[in-house]
C-alpha cells in the first residue's frame, strides 16, 4: 500500500512541478536555460554533489559524464542513458605547433592524470606513435599558466580553451580531439534518467527530451548567452562565449551505443548492458 501511495505521489508531483534535472554549472548546460518548465539544480562537483544523490535514488534526470554513469550502472544502479549532449569538448592548443605529430619530444600539459582528457589524448598519441613528456595540473591551473604565457602545448575543455585563445593571442587551436577520434565523436557527457522514473513517467521524460532538442536551436541567442554568463559566473564576453559554444559540439544524440562503447573501452570501463541505453 505504501509503495502505491508513493508512486501516486510521484506521478502527481511530476504533473504539478515537472521533472527535476541536475546539471553542471557550466556552458554545456546552456540549452537547459531555454526550457521554462523544468526544475534545474546546478552543481559544481559531480563526485560530491551528484553521485551520492544517485546512489540514494533521490533524483530524476542528470547531465553527467558518461564514464561516471557507466561506473554507477556497473555497481548496480539503475540509471539509463537518454542521449549524448556533446560530441566532444576537448581541444589541443599550441603556440608554435601546426600538426599534432609535431608534438614528438615536446612537453604537453593535461588536466588530471587518469581523467577523460588524459586517456583520450594518450589514446590518440599512442595510435600516432608520438612520444612526449606529459605534465599534469588541474584544467584551471593550466589555463592560467597558458594565459600568462608560461607553457606552450596543452589540452583543455571548453570554455577554458576559448578563454585562453581570447586572452593570449600567441596560442592557436591546432585541433579538436574529436576530429582525431574514431567516428569523430567523443561522447563525454550525456543526459540520464533513473530507471524507475523513466518506467513510471516515460511520456514526461520524452517531452523533456523533445524540449531539449528544440532548445539546442537557441543555444547562440544573445539573451541566452547573457543569462549563461550571469548564471555560471563566466569571465567571457558574449562573442567569446558564442565562439566557445561552437566548439562544445552540443547535441542530443541517441542510438550512439557503438561510440559510447568505444569511448568507455578506451577508458578501461566495463561495458554496460543493453538496459543502460533507454532507446
Amino acid at each position: 500500500m505504501k509503495k502505491i501511495i508513493a508512486s501516486v505521489f510521484m506521478i502527481v508531483s511530476l504533473a504539478v512541478w515537472g521533472l527535476e534535472i541536475d546539471a553542471p554549472k557550466a556552458p554545456p548546460s546552456i540549452p537547459l536555460l531555454a526550457i521554462e518548465d523544468i526544475n534545474i539544480n546546478f552543481y559544481q562537483n559531480v563526485s560530491t554533489e551528484v553521485v551520492p544523490k544517485i546512489i540514494r535514488k533521490k533524483g530524476e534526470l542528470y547531465i553527467i559524464p558518461v564514464n561516471v554513469a557507466a561506473t554507477l550502472y556497473n555497481k548496480g544502479v539503475d540509471i539509463r542513458l537518454l542521449g549524448i549532449t556533446s560530441r566532444g569538448l576537448l581541444s589541443f592548443l599550441s603556440k608554435d605547433i601546426e600538426k599534432i605529430v609535431d608534438l614528438e619530444g615536446k612537453k604537453l600539459y593535461i588536466g588530471g592524470q587518469g581523467s577523460s582528457p588524459d586517456v583520450v589524448m594518450k589514446n590518440i598519441l599512442e595510435k600516432k606513435n608520438i612520444s612526449l613528456d606529459i605534465s599534469y595540473r588541474s584544467s584551471g591551473e593550466i589555463a592560467k599558466l597558458a594565459m600568462a604565457g608560461k607553457i606552450d602545448n596543452l589540452v583543455l575543455p571548453e570554455p577554458l580553451a576559448t578563454m585562453v585563445l581570447s586572452k593570449n593571442k600567441n596560442f592557436k587551436r591546432v585541433t579538436e580531439l574529436k576530429d582525431l577520434w574514431k567516428g569523430k565523436e567523443i561522447p563525454q557527457v550525456g543526459i540520464f534518467v533513473m530507471g524507475k522514473v523513466y518506467d513510471e513517467n516515460p511520456i514526461e521524460v520524452d517531452k523533456i527530451i523533445e524540449k531539449y532538442k528544440k532548445a539546442l536551436e537557441r543555444k547562440n541567442e544573445v539573451k541566452l548567452l547573457e543569462r549563461a554568463i550571469e548564471e555560471f559566473s563566466l569571465k567571457l564576453s558574449i562573442g567569446d562565449l558564442e565562439e566557445s559554444v561552437r566548439y562544445m559540439n552540443l547535441t542530443l544524440d541517441t542510438g550512439c551505443k557503438k561510440s559510447v562503447e568505444h569511448y568507455l573501452d578506451a577508458l578501461g570501463i566495463k561495458l554496460p548492458g543493453d538496459e543502460f541505453y533507454a532507446w
